[in-house]
C-alpha cells in the first residue's frame, strides 16, 4: 500500500514539474503563434470596459491623467498587468492589458484600447513593434524614434532625455505635445496629475494617433519597469 501511495506522489510530482517547465518555456522566446493568443486573450480581458470608454479629443488629451481605475498585476511565471487610465475627472479613457514573458531583456505584449482605435506592441529585442488598428505602423527603438514607412524613415519621436520635467514628443517634424516626468523613487504622483502638458492646438487624428502610439506605451513602460 505504502508503495502505492509513493508510486502516486512520485507521478504526481513529476506531472506538476513538467508542467511548470513546459509553462515556463512556453513563455520563453514565444513564437508569432503564441503572440498572437496572448493577444486575443488580452484583448478579450479588457473588452468589458471598452464600452465605457470616452472618446479622446483635445480636450480629452489636456484632460488625461495620471490615474487609474481597475488596476491589477501579477508576477508568476510572467509579468502581467492591465487598468484602465482616466481623465482628471475620473473618466475612463484608455483600457491597456501587458504581458512580460521570461527573457533576460525585454519582451513582451502590450495591448491597448481607446474608445475608436486599439494598439498592439511587440516589445523584443529592445524594440518596439508598433501596430494601430490592425497596421503595422513601425518600430520604435530603444532612443525613442518610431521609424516606418517604405524608407524607414523617422515618424515621430519622444524625447526621453529631455532635462525638464516634460518629454516631448514630436510627429511629423512638429512638436504635438509633451509628456509629464516620471517622478522620482519615493515621491508620490498628486491625484489624478495631469500626464499631458502643452498639446497642439488642430491636432489632426493621424497626428493624435501616432501621440497617443508613443504616450501609452511610455505609460504603460513606467508602470511595469
Amino acid at each position: 500500500m505504502a508503495v502505492l501511495i509513493l508510486t502516486a506522489l512520485s507521478v504526481i510530482v513529476t506531472s506538476l514539474i513538467l508542467f511548470l517547465v513546459f509553462r515556463v518555456l512556453g513563455n520563453f522566446r514565444p513564437g508569432k503563434r503564441k503572440v498572437q493568443e496572448d493577444l486575443k486573450k488580452m484583448k478579450a480581458e479588457v473588452e468589458p470596459w471598452v464600452k465605457d470608454l470616452v472618446p479622446i479629443s483635445k480636450e480629452e488629451l489636456e484632460l488625461f491623467s495620471l490615474g487609474q481605475i481597475n488596476q491589477a498585476f501579477k508576477k508568476r511565471v510572467t509579468t502581467s498587468s492591465k487598468g484602465v487610465f482616466t481623465t482628471i475627472y475620473n473618466e475612463p479613457i484608455v483600457a491597456y492589458n501587458f504581458k512580460k514573458y521570461v527573457s533576460r531583456k525585454f519582451d513582451g505584449v502590450l495591448y491597448a484600447r481607446t474608445a475608436n482605435h486599439e494598439f498592439a506592441y511587440r516589445i523584443k529585442n529592445n524594440e518596439v513593434k508598433v501596430v494601430i488598428d490592425n497596421e503595422l505602423v513601425g518600430t520604435l527603438k530603444d532612443n525613442g524614434v518610431l521609424y516606418g514607412g517604405r524608407r524607414n524613415k523617422m515618424i515621430a519621436r519622444i524625447n526621453r532625455e529631455s532635462e525638464l520635467e516634460l518629454m516631448p514628443i514630436i510627429v511629423n517634424d512638429k512638436e504635438v505635445g509633451n509628456l509629464v516626468k516620471a517622478l522620482p523613487a519615493g515621491k508620490k504622483k498628486a491625484v489624478n496629475s495631469r500626464a499631458f502638458e502643452f498639446v497642439k492646438e488642430n491636432l489632426d487624428e493621424e497626428e493624435k494617433k501616432v501621440f497617443l502610439s508613443l504616450a501609452i506605451f511610455e505609460l504603460v513602460r513606467r508602470e511595469n519597469d
